[in-house]
């Protein structure tokens, strides 16, 4: 009598949540856009497949083809909204093919409109900084007197800002922009809707980088907290405006009731990914943005001894799970490439000196990419920044890095 293989996973990521699903024994097949994603590479990858872009009709045609090929349901991860909208969205059509545990698909397109997140979150009275969405120029004038200063401008939808010409209409890169006085906010605002009229006016949050934390939890069906950890930023890329570049996992018993307090709010099941800044005047928690994904640092997780993605997977594929979760807290998962560039934007501000940077390497590391179990992704990771260079700027194709 032969025994049935373990239930495949598709992962439509990056590599943390690859090899965090491989290293309990799931078969991984990685699903991408992107020719240089380096979970390809992984040992842990059963099988490539390549997809069109997640946001178009082609990518559900193509997880519908593969779900029948296969014959029998896979489950479904993603670190990326807009692969994870497109899913909600075609759910009932995928069903039949993969096994994933989402909010209702209204909720879900919601709270990854920023601007849809904060008039909802005003509704429900969550602890959200004020925020304001112009229509036209007048609107945005309008607002600009409304609001106190420094604020921040930042996109509907995160990649909303992932055009060609950013960086010429606008300037470097960043997930927000500090705003400093009405007219530098209206300033901006002028540039920006150029790439996405699509922004959200919002208060700022007095406070530094040390100040953000992201509270990632999964709940089941019925909305029940089966895990959840804390990811304190250390630092971030771009500074001030970015992505973690090292977070280390923490205690904090009021962020923790705070953000269970909200998922239950909201009526949330599967993931949620919960940002919060602490105000550095008042301490008061502010949540900044959320999501109904993976985070991109569930390795972290894995690494601090609660794999949270495998703890979806059996709950998903309504299976016991044979894990026994410790969570230990003080551990940091790092991106290497990203911290070395923030070290040198941070000594600039003034922020992190390379003696203060290297004591932070201290205790317990896992990485974004470097893994002595796992090495081949560095080894083309290194390979697809070196042709990068060379080619002077990304190409169709390319993951972006920023």
């Amino acid at each position: 009598m032969t025994t049935r293989s373990p239930i495949p996973a598709l992962v439509c990521g990056e590599i943390g949540l690859v090899r965090s699903l491989g290293e309990v024994g799931v078969p991984v097949y990685v699903g991408s856009y992107y020719d240089d994603n380096i979970a390809y590479y992984s040992r842990y990858c059963s099988r490539k497949v390549h997809f069109s872009h997640s946001t178009s009709r082609d990518f559900v045609d193509a997880l519908v083809a593969l779900g029948k090929e296969e014959g029998r349901k896979m489950a479904f991860f993603s670190d990326d909204d807009r692969a994870v909208l497109t899913f909600s969205r075609y759910r009932d059509e995928l069903a039949p093919y993969y096994y994933f545990n989402l909010p209702d698909h209204d909720l879900v397109n919601t709270i990854l409109d920023k601007r849809a997140f904060a008039e909802l979150a005003e509704r429900l009275d969550l602890p959200v900084p004020k925020s304001f969405m112009p229509a036209s120029a007048e609107e945005a004038g309008h607002y600009a007197d409304r609001l106190t200063y420094p604020c921040i401008l930042k996109p509907s939808h995160k990649d909303d800002w992932w055009h060609p010409r950013f960086k010429e209409l606008v300037g470097p890169y960043r997930k927000a922009i500090l705003c400093e006085s009405r007219e530098d906010l209206l300033d901006m605002y002028k540039k920006v809707v150029q790439i996405n009229p699509a922004v959200v006016m919002q208060e700022y949050i007095d406070g530094d980088d040390l100040d953000l934390y992201s509270v990632n939890l999964y709940f089941n069906a019925q909305g029940q907290p089966l895990a959840h950890f804390i990811g304190h930023k250390l630092r971030i890329y771009p500074i001030h405006a970015g992505v973690g570049s090292i977070v280390e996992t923490v205690k904090d018993d009021e962020m923790s009731q705070a953000a269970l307090q909200a998922a239950a709010r909201l009526g949330l099941r599967g993931h949620v990914n919960i940002q919060f800044k602490r105000d550095r005047r008042t301490r008061a928690l502010k949540i900044m943005e959320m999501h109904t994904r993976n985070s991109l640092w569930a390795y972290l997780a894995t690494g601090s001894g609660l794999n949270i993605t495998a703890v979806a997977y059996y709950d998903m594929i309504g299976e016991t799970s044979p894990l026994r979760p410790n969570l230990q807290q003080g551990v940091k998962w790092i991106d290497l490439n990203k911290d070395v560039k923030a070290l040198m934007d941070y000594r600039r501000s003034g922020e992190w000196t390379v003696g203060t940077w290297l004591k932070s390497y201290k205790g317990k590391r896992v990485y974004h990419v470097h893994s002595l179990r796992d090495p081949l992704p560095l080894v083309m990771d290194s390979w697809f920044l070196a042709k990068r260079y060379t080619s002077n700027g990304n190409k169709k194709g390319a993951a972006p890095h920023a």
